[in-house]
Parts: structure tokens; sequence; C-alpha cells
């Protein structure tokens, strides 16, 4: 498998749980364990995340496949951010377990796809 392709993979995962963040949040807040329409500031919070999360998935995918380019660098830092966040939430109980577990995951797994990307396409520019 390619840098490239891993990193696409990555962006597409942004993109997705980006708009379903942003069109969708109750949705998201389900997956969570949260219900958006009793906690109204958690539909605000995910939509913010969204935007956030779309706008840095298309960034990513129209990114040239070059690990020193600062959109694919920093996915790495983007995701390992998010994971820190997941488990702060899962110490703070702010969330149901199985929604930190859930959040923990998947930020782990998009902070896997990252540092993935990168070491491809290190490693594919050496040869």
């Amino acid at each position: 498998m390619s840098g490239g392709i891993v990193k696409r993979i990555l962006a597409a995962i942004r993109v997705i749980n980006g708009a379903l963040a942003l069109f969708a949040p109750n949705i998201l807040g389900k997956r969570l364990g949260v219900n958006t329409r009793m906690s109204p500031g958690f539909g605000y919070a995910f939509r913010l995340f969204g935007v956030r999360t779309v706008l840095l998935g298309i960034q990513l995918w129209r990114a040239p496949d070059d690990p020193d380019n600062p959109v694919v660098r920093e996915a790495i830092l983007v995701h390992a951010s998010d994971t820190a966040a997941a488990i702060a939430v899962q110490r703070l109980r702010e969330l149901p377990k199985a929604g930190t577990r859930m959040a923990i995951t998947a930020s782990a797994i998009n902070t896997v796809l990252a540092v993935l990307a990168n070491w491809l396409l290190r490693r594919e520019r050496l040869r």
C-alpha cells in the first residue's frame, strides 16, 4: 500500500466524520452515548468539530504526497491531540464509557493512519 493511498483514506475518514458531525450531530451524539436534543451544547460542539474536520480532510486530500508537506506532517499531531483529548474525556468521565472507548479507538486509528502515511511517504521518497 502506498503512502498516498493511506493519506487519502485518512482524508476520506475526516470528510465523512466531519460531515456527519456538521450535518447530523444527533447521529454522532448517539454513537458517543449523548443525546444532543437533551444537551443542545453537544450539537453545537459537534458542528464546530465537523467544520474543522471537513476542512482538514479536504486539505489533506489535496496535499501533495510529500512527507515534508506541513499538512501531511501535522496530521500526526492533529490525531494524536484528538486521542489525548478523548483520553482526558474518559478520565474526567464526561461521556459514557462506550462513547469514550469509541472516541479513543477512532482517534487512535486515525493517529496510526497518519503515522503510517508519513512513514510510507518517507520510504517511497528514498527509493
